[in-house]
């Protein structure tokens, strides 16, 4: 199966799953996180503001700000993927792939990232990503410096994945 098909499969897959179970799933893999020495050290977190069929990252951003973390969500501009600091006050607009972005263009150096949680349709247990087809994690992971993990529904484990040249590998899956 070629990744395409797979992208396809994997997102009917994800919009399967009932709420309910979801929602277990989904906070199993929060606190696993919350436990782990790398959200733990992590004093600034980039992750992404999901799709509806996406693991929910909206109690990840209100921990991380609970914890006094500053979180960094990405926006898109002129095909290059950027991050931009939010807060409860930040605007945002329809962004590329229909995901949200703040309006700010205030781009925050990726440097100063301590942890990306890194979204993905797909991933394997040692780091292989099924991205979304656009490449914008692999273009960020090939120079990122932090550290980058993975949370992990059951759905979205699987034993191999169609892997090229430019595909880059996340640190630490949490399934």
């Amino acid at each position: 199966m070629n990744k395409n098909e797979l992208r396809q499969q994997q997102k009917k897959a994800l919009k399967a799953v009932p709420a309910d179970q979801r929602k277990r799933a989904e906070e199993a893999l929060y606190q696993q996180l919350w436990q782990s020495a790398l959200w733990q050290a992590s004093q600034s977190v980039a992750l992404t503001l999901s799709l509806p069929f996406e693991l929910n990252t909206e109690p990840l951003i209100r921990a991380a700000w609970q914890a006094g973390k500053r979180v960094l969500v990405p926006k898109i501009t002129d095909g290059e993927m950027h991050f931009v600091t939010i807060t409860t006050g930040s605007v945002f607009d329809p962004g590329v792939m229909g995901i949200a972005e703040p309006s700010s263009q205030d781009y925050q150096d990726p440097a100063g990232i301590d942890l990306a949680i890194i979204p993905g349709l797909a991933f394997t247990k040692t780091g292989e990503r099924l991205g979304f087809g656009a490449g914008y994690y692999d273009r960020f992971l090939s120079t990122f410096q932090g550290h980058s993990v993975a949370l992990a529904l059951p759905e979205q484990v699987l034993t191999e994945l169609p892997m090229e040249p430019h595909d880059q590998l996340v640190e630490a899956i949490i399934f």
